[in-house]
């Protein structure tokens, strides 16, 4: 058995350590989901220090061996936005067939979305950096879906956590979304270790505490009715 908290607070420390969290209350960060927010999440940064990353892919490979098994899937996937990084350094450790799968559909047909060979009926571990509320990781699990993959687990080194009212998506394409760390990994670390400045850190935890409402008030999309 892994220690699941104890991973999560490695991936806060090592966050925090290579300058990945960015706060900016008073400059609200737009995300790509359409959410305002404090805070900011830059994978690739703490992905260029070659300890973190380590330490980060084996964490990863821990988590997802705890949560699939050891024969649960026949391919990596990972999404083009962030994934393409750590999706490839772990289908290289799994000794996997990794594929891309794109936003947006570049020719015709079922595999449109998707970069590299993907065998027909593959069960396939969908890689990411980050998920807010994770609707844009169900779009990928669709495009593979259609490329005849079975996709039931999907994993992210970062996971939002707040949003849990509108994280409706996965559960309709039949996936599970599992993560090294969240915001109550972090928010903790940070605390204990002084790590961020004081200011904002209580600015993140207002947003934390009620993300809809500090999202609307920020230029960010409303709670959702």
């Amino acid at each position: 058995m892994i220690d699941e908290r104890a991973i999560g607070r490695r991936t806060a420390r090592i966050l925090l350590d290579t300058g990945s969290i960015l706060l900016r209350p008073d400059r609200p960060f737009m995300l790509s989901s359409g959410w305002a927010s404090p805070a900011y999440l830059d994978m690739p940064r703490a992905l260029s220090f070659p300890l973190a990353r380590r330490a980060l892919l084996a964490g990863a490979e821990d988590r997802i061996l705890a949560e699939v098994g050891f024969d649960g899937f026949d391919a990596v996937a990972a999404t083009e936005q962030g994934g393409i990084a750590i999706g490839a350094m772990l289908a290289e450790r799994f000794h996997l067939p990794f594929v891309t799968v794109r936003r947006r559909a570049q020719g015709f047909g079922a595999d449109a979305h998707i970069e590299g060979a993907l065998r027909p009926g593959a069960r396939t571990l969908l890689v990411s950096d980050v998920t807010t509320d994770g609707r844009s990781k169900a779009g990928y699990s669709r495009a593979l879906t259609r490329a005849g993959a079975e996709v039931t687990q999907i994993f992210v080194l970062f996971k939002w956590g707040i949003f849990d009212r509108v994280v409706t998506d996965i559960a309709d394409v039949g996936a599970r979304l599992f993560a090294l760390a969240t915001w109550e990994d972090v928010l903790p670390e940070a605390e204990a270790r002084g790590a961020l400045p004081a200011a904002a850190l209580d600015e993140l935890r207002r947003y934390l505490a009620d993300p809809f409402a500090w999202s609307a008030a920020h230029g960010g999309l409303p709670a959702p009715v």
